[in-house]
């Protein structure tokens, strides 16, 4: 099935996602994904709404199958980056926000609590296991949390804190929680894009993967990302750059696809071995 969008500009909303929401969206058009995310078994979830906009999930069943590709649960693969419910598993994601969740005192409240609810969509997840995740989406931006503690859906009010579990950690915990921050700036959302050299290059190979799959030729790929005018130029050139750049991306495009979705949520280390 091709996900190829009508013009370039379909593909803007990626510039705001985070490695962990790329990843998503490469694997998303896996074709052996999207035939064990239509098994029955994968639909063995509960969701319901709850106060705000929270969203509570439970599982009626294992979930090894999409544990199989590092996820807690099939989310809908027609969502994107920004919209699916994808929770990656912590030995595949260590970038995932810790945070404990604690009685509060008498006339105590948790500024994050009662800010987040007030702004944000949250999809809630425990587990057979009644371990506790729960997503953040909000200004473009979605933040995986996983708790420890008392649980979140407590009868009494509950606090919750920032949790640093090593010093080895701490940079790359700090840049999430940075990132974090977006779901609550007002002003966050911008109108036009603001590539990085490295979202444009996961950008173009998306989008040579969506032309691939809607059999369009290298050409017709640097048509559609740049543009008739500076396609034929480039094409009628002696330079093969730009053929050869559209090569690259369709490559890795296909990588990531195929399973090295997974080197985008942590060190190398980690990475899924996919059978």
């Amino acid at each position: 099935m091709s996900r190829l969008a009508d013009h370039i500009s379909a593909y803007d909303y990626t510039w705001l996602l985070s490695d962990s929401r790329w990843a998503w969206e490469f694997l998303r058009r896996n074709p052996e994904f999207l035939e064990d995310s239509s098994l029955p078994s994968a639909r063995e979830l509960s969701f319901a709404p709850a106060c705000h906009q929270i969203t509570l999930v439970r599982p009626r069943g294992s979930q090894a199958l999409a544990e199989r590709w590092g996820l807690a649960f099939f989310p809908d693969p027609d969502d994107s980056g920004l919209e699916a419910d994808a929770f990656w598993s912590g030995g595949l994601y260590p970038r995932r926000v810790h945070m404990q969740v604690s009685p509060s005192g008498p006339n105590e409240s948790c500024e994050f609590y009662d800010r987040t609810v007030g702004i944000c969509r949250i999809t809630h997840f425990t587990d057979l296991a009644g371990r506790e995740q729960f997503l953040l989406k909000g200004n473009g931006c979605v933040i995986q949390v996983f708790c420890t503690g008392m649980s979140l859906l407590a009868r009494e009010p509950v606090k919750l804190s920032f949790i640093i579990d090593s010093l080895d950690e701490f940079q790359v915990k700090l840049k999430t929680l940075q990132r974090a921050q977006r779901v609550y700036d007002p002003q966050a959302e911008a109108d036009i894009p603001d590539w990085t050299r490295h979202s444009l290059a996961l950008r173009n190979a998306l989008v040579a993967l969506d032309c691939h799959d809607a059999e369009l030729s290298y050409y017709e790929t640097a048509v559609f990302i740049y543009g008739e005018g500076r396609a034929r130029e480039a094409w009628d050139s002696p330079s093969r750059a730009m053929k050869d750049e559209m090569k690259r991306a369709l490559a890795r495009g296909r990588e990531l696809r195929d399973g090295g979705y997974a080197t985008l949520l942590g060190p190398v280390e980690h990475a899924l071995s996919l059978a």
